[in-house]
């Protein structure tokens, strides 16, 4: 006779399922080649009719999701969506901590365990094969900007935290006898829920769990100011991971690059016109996804411009980085309605290669078949 955990398992199994394997409807479905994108949220933070996820973006090599770049509102539901099963995934890059940019972070780590749980029912995988492996977070250290106005509260305290802090902030046990002063974080519970989910026998029974609740949180360096070379944080089996800081107002902020087989993604997160590191990080990428939040007179108030990159200078960066394709994402009420002005400001700059603007659980794919000829840019293909 199955214990209650298992049937309560078992529904999870059943109910979940479809999901995850829904015949020639699924956005996984799209993915081929070595290197490729999905995009989960192309929106910024205001919630519109429109539907667009904030901003988030999975990617996969050779047809495995492997990293989550920013994982915003609603990301969650694109990627349920998207028939993706993120089991293994062990990535996370932050391109900075705002809440359109983050918000549903934790909600994903718990599905990332759940479909272990659904993976192993089903006999995909082992029974005894729980996920131990530690989700990676990388994201930026405090800010260095404690001095500039707007950085730090009246009280002394600074505006944002360390990515190291704001993890542990929300998944850390507590103390440890490795780590006795640490403080219990708001989300702790997911380490015994874990447990609890992968014990098929109960609390009661003779088993024990097989998976763990596990993550390593990491902070980079922020001082667009005097670092304008791009770090490498992670190279294994061919994928390599870099960042170069930028700058996003008084925001500590970076810019990610994945190389994988020849093949390049650049990811600017939120950044200004005033950075010089886009290029440098963007130079001869394939995809090119910049944030798109304003165009060169819109809005009005001043403060967006110093957050935002105008349509002017992406395509002063893609021109000069020889980029391959430039895609318009983290659009917002401003931008959605004005993308064929974007694209003419980008090309007045004399960018030839295509543009597209991106949409949810859109798929962008690089591999032989797919892979962007600089030398053949047509104009015309937008």
């Amino acid at each position: 006779m199955k214990t209650f955990f298992q049937r309560l398992l078992i529904t999870a199994v059943i109910s979940t399922t479809p999901l995850l394997a829904n015949a020639d409807k699924n956005a996984v479905d799209k993915v081929e080649g070595s290197l490729s994108v999905m995009v989960l949220g192309s929106g910024g933070p205001v919630a519109t009719a429109k539907g667009r996820a904030s901003a988030g973006y999975l990617l996969f090599a050779d047809g495995k999701p492997r990293i989550l770049m920013d994982v915003g509102g609603g990301t969650f539901q694109r990627l349920a969506k998207s028939g993706v099963n993120i089991k293994d995934l062990d990535i996370v890059l932050l391109s900075h901590l705002h809440l359109d940019h983050t918000a549903d972070l934790s909600a994903t780590f718990k599905t990332i365990y759940f479909h272990n749980n659904i993976a192993r029912s089903s006999g995909a995988i082992p029974a005894d094969e729980g996920r131990t492996a530690a989700i990676n977070i990388y994201g930026p250290k405090e800010t260095s900007y404690k001095g500039d106005n707007g950085t730090v509260y009246p009280n002394g305290t600074v505006i944002y935290p360390s990515t190291v802090d704001y993890a542990h902030d929300h998944y850390s046990v507590g103390p440890t006898p490795a780590n006795p002063t640490a403080k219990p974080g708001t989300e702790r519970y997911l380490t015994a829920f874990v447990n609890a989910i992968s014990d098929d026998d109960g609390p009661m029974g003779a088993g024990t769990n097989v998976s763990q609740f596990a993550y390593k949180a990491h902070g980079l360096e922020t001082d667009w100011k005097n670092i304008h070379t791009r770090t490498v944080i992670y190279s294994e089996g061919g994928l390599t991971i870099s960042y170069i800081p930028v700058m996003h107002g008084p925001v500590p902020a970076v810019a990610y690059r994945i190389d994988y087989k020849g093949h390049s993604i650049v990811y600017s997160g939120d950044t200004s016109s005033i950075s010089p590191n886009m290029q440098i990080i963007s130079n001869n990428a394939d995809l090119l996804i910049y944030d798109t939040a304003i165009t060169d007179t819109l809005p009005a108030n001043p403060l967006f411009h110093i957050l935002h990159t105008s349509p002017t200078r992406m395509g002063q960066v893609a021109t000069a980085a020889n980029v391959g394709t430039l895609v318009l994402s983290h659009l917002t009420p401003v931008t959605d309605p004005r993308i064929k002005e974007i694209k003419s400001a980008v090309r007045a700059q004399g960018f030839t290669g295509k543009i597209k603007a991106a949409k949810d659980l859109q798929v962008y794919n690089l591999g032989d078949k797919h892979k962007h000829k600089h030398k053949h840019k047509n104009k015309h293909d937008d």
